[in-house]
């Protein structure tokens, strides 16, 4: 197994493995790299839905159906992600998966099917490298506080339906997942290392201040997470996996591909709750 560094701040790619049939001993460096670099890349991989779940149950346990997303139907914690002749991809947001539940996301696990000969990259960014740039005295500011993750971001997207009554299913769904605070400054349960908990997607404001002073401060910070010093942009093949840590990451999906078909399959881990 070969482990190549990517960037400064974030990524690496991982080579010498059949994730389908990796052992202990190399899962432990894998998952050792996936603490390390934050998100980690393979290619051609074949994985069958059945092994994607398998795999992904190696890092916890699996997150249930999404309320959104398409998915198998013969394995529905397994997220259909596509695009298709007259179904272009949706609006794109920097995001953390599954920010918007109680006890956020721990990592996700993106397998590609098929991609288009150009474009459709995704980039990952670290907060933890976002954090540790910022001047102490917005560190000051940041810390104690809590951030407000919802669902709002998903309401008249393309995963929104409306009913006969014209109600969005978002809108109706927001009563079973209200918003909820998580840290700004949260510390990884595993590494110790201190990250900015936030996403353009789904963070909606900061507790304790009024909407324009946390717009100031978010936009602030997205700001400075939108800069290439601290990001990785990958580009996929068929057969290539992804794996992040979505407790220290936020990543953006580049829609420059129109409707060109293009399908990959993501599993999620629950237990991303931060270490207190």
């Amino acid at each position: 197994m070969r482990i190549k560094p990517l960037s400064e701040h974030i990524g690496a790619e991982i080579e010498g493995v059949v994730l389908s049939h990796c052992t202990d001993s190399d899962f432990e460096r894998i998952y050792e790299a996936f603490l390390r670099y934050h998100v980690i890349f393979f290619r051609d991989q074949a994985l069958s839905p059945d092994q994607h779940l398998v795999l992904a149950s190696r890092f916890g346990e699996i997150e249930p159906i999404h309320p959104f997303f398409p998915h198998l139907d013969d394995a529905p914690q397994v997220v259909v992600i596509e695009t298709s002749p007259g179904n272009p991809p949706g609006e794109s947001f920097w995001h953390t998966d599954l920010s918007w539940q109680a006890i956020p996301s721990k990592c996700s696990l993106l397998h590609a099917q098929h991609v288009p000969s150009r474009g459709g990259d995704t980039i990952w960014v670290s907060m933890s490298a976002v954090w540790e740039s910022l001047p102490d005295s917005l560190k000051t500011t940041l810390r104690g506080k809590e951030g407000i993750h919802a669902l709002h971001a998903f309401a008249g997207s393309k995963y929104d339906q409306v009913d006969e009554l014209g109600q969005s299913r978002v809108n109706k769904m927001a009563s079973r997942f209200p918003p909820v605070r998580h840290p700004l400054v949260a510390t990884h349960p595993e590494t110790g290392r201190e990250t900015l908990y936030i996403n353009e997607q789904f963070t909606r404001g900061i507790v304790g201040m009024t909407v324009q002073e946390s717009e100031v401060i978010l936009s602030e910070l997205f700001s400075i997470s939108r800069k290439t010093t601290y990001q990785y942009r990958f580009s996929w093949q068929p057969g290539s996996v992804a794996i992040w840590d979505n407790r220290c990451t936020q990543h953006y999906a580049v829609t420059d591909y129109g409707d060109a078909p293009r399908r990959l399959h993501r599993v999620s881990v629950a237990g991303g709750a931060f270490k207190q």
